[in-house]
């Protein structure tokens, strides 16, 4: 006679079987076809949502299920992508290219200057206040930009944004992770306990990644690779104003004009590395004033680098990613980039850091240095 299998077996075996199902329920794929863009469950063929713009359609996805997925292809956006609400989750495939249609009407954000309203920015993916979502860019975001006599506008790729009128942090959580390609920086903007376990880019932006009035937020590998080998980067990471409490595992640049600037900020770092010899390593100026941020000044600064290291005899630099196929690689993978340097003698150095995800959990990252 057959054993009975104990309840606790059962309920772990139903509990398993339900969370497997349930993320495909609470999961939408984006992709192009026939000249409009389409959402589906992973695995049916039946068409959820359909529009020839392909904002709205990933609008649609951010509004309707936890985790969006925009798969290969190239799509033309009417205007900004923007969060609809708390804890969800975007991936853009390594395939897929993301890209502004010009003609449109643009919502843009405008920062404090003394000619306001004369340089608009249009953030192509935006978080404006919403909590615990998280942000995985495998692919590209191309840039547009347009200027004359009298006004200019541009496009960033992506900026979590938790501006108020109480002057704090207005978001909290989440998550940016960068392996693809744009060719300007990075926002964090008044945002607390944010993670970034990797922005690594080869496309020399200004920064690769900036923070203004953010605290409390861990930073993974912060790196910015020259294009061609031998060739110079700008600033690595700019903290520009009014963080506190900011951790960094390690940031690489190459040739930097600084690896580091650090503006009224407070902030730990593990480790910083110099390919070839920097213009220069750290910038401690003079306290800045704000360009995003609505947080009031404190007045200080102070950045803690526990260790550096400079690579003279480097020779050339590349990036190496290791991230997930999609949508066959659901609901749960690994990314690992690496810095991959080669010195004379063909020696070579590697820097790692990995973050894992599962679309199952309740926390949707796992991160390893």
């Amino acid at each position: 006679m057959p054993r009975p299998t104990p309840p606790l077996l059962i309920l772990s075996l139903l509990t398993s079987s339900l969370l497997h199902a349930g993320w495909r329920e609470d999961t939408v794929l984006i992709q192009r076809e026939d000249h409009t863009t389409v959402a589906r469950h992973p695995g049916s063929g039946t068409i959820l949502f359909r529009h020839a713009d392909p904002q709205l359609a990933i609008e649609w996805g951010l509004r309707t299920a936890t985790n969006t997925i925009v798969l290969g292809g190239e799509y033309t956006v009417s205007d900004r992508i923007d969060i609809p609400r708390p804890g969800v989750t975007l991936i853009i495939d390594r395939h897929a290219t993301l890209k502004l249609d010009p003609g449109g009407r643009h919502t843009t954000i405008d920062f404090k200057s003394r000619n306001a309203g004369y340089w608009q920015m249009l953030p192509m993916i935006y978080n404006m206040g919403h909590d615990n979502v998280r942000v995985l860019l495998f692919g590209t975001l191309e840039k547009w930009k347009v200027e004359k006599k009298e006004n200019g506008k541009q496009t960033l790729p992506i900026m979590f944004d938790g501006r108020n009128d109480r002057g704090t942090c207005g978001l909290s959580g989440g998550l940016l992770m960068v392996t693809g390609h744009a060719t300007d920086s990075f926002w964090l903007v008044d945002s607390a306990r944010v993670r970034v376990p990797v922005v690594a880019l080869d496309t020399n932006p200004g920064a690769s990644l900036v923070l203004e009035g953010c605290e409390d937020c861990h930073l993974g590998l912060i790196a910015s690779i020259a294009p061609e080998q031998g060739g110079t980067t700008g600033e690595t990471i700019d903290l520009n104003s009014r963080n506190i409490d900011i951790t960094i595992e390690r940031v690489v640049g190459e040739r930097s004009q600084e690896i580091i600037d650090c503006n009224e900020s407070h902030v730990v770092v593990q480790d910083v590395v110099s390919i070839g010899r920097p213009r220069k390593m750290f910038g401690r100026g003079p306290v800045s004033g704000p360009r995003y941020t609505d947080r009031r000044s404190f007045g200080s600064r102070s950045l803690d680098v526990r260790t550096t290291s400079i690579l003279d005899d480097a020779v050339s630099s590349r990036l190496l990613h290791e991230v997930p196929e999609l949508p066959d690689a659901l609901p749960s993978f690994t990314v690992r980039t690496t810095v991959e340097v080669t010195l004379r003698n063909n020696r070579k150095k590697h820097y790692h850091r990995s973050a894992h995800f599962d679309l199952r959990a309740k926390e949707a990252a796992r991160e390893t240095p």
